[in-house]
């Protein structure tokens, strides 16, 4: 096995005993002929408007299912969809864990590199609160937020 599906597996397994399964309600906007149907009939109704998994490990079974297209959709529009948390209630729940993590952006790499600039071999017992303030600072004078001099 790859070494990131390996990872992904681990992660998943620590997933599927701790995350929460948060039951989406559905919608009734709509009056419809579900009405006229006893409970039994309407819950056995919505049960097949969605697929149920083939075993017990959602994982097993998405990574085994037909891959899915999805368009030009950002991966986690499709996860947050009702149809897919009600199909992976808990594998979504990761996915939108996972995806909603914000991209890093270049601006802290660039930070990043400037304190290496800052803390020279001559510098180097300078306090992290310290090279904090500077870095702040030169930042700030960088793109005009402060034109103190």
């Amino acid at each position: 096995m790859k070494p990131t599906l390996k990872k992904v597996k681990d992660l998943w397994e620590i997933y599927r005993e701790q995350a929460p399964i948060s039951l989406i309600s559905p919608s009734y906007d709509k009056v419809s002929e579900e009405e006229e149907l006893d409970v039994f009939d309407q819950i056995a109704q919505k049960l097949g408007k969605y697929a149920r998994p083939a075993s017990q490990d959602e994982y097993q079974d998405y990574i085994h299912g037909e891959p899915y297209d999805i368009g030009k959709m950002p991966a986690l529009t499709w996860w947050c969809q009702d149809f897919q948390r009600k199909r992976w209630p808990r594998l979504s729940y990761m996915a939108i864990d996972i995806l909603s993590i914000p991209a890093m952006s270049d601006e802290p790499e660039r930070v990043f590199s400037g304190a290496r600039r800052t803390v020279s071999w001559d510098r180097g017992q300078m306090e992290a609160e310290t090279l904090e303030q500077v870095e702040c600072l030169k930042h700030w004078k960088r793109t005009g937020i402060s034109n103190e001099s």
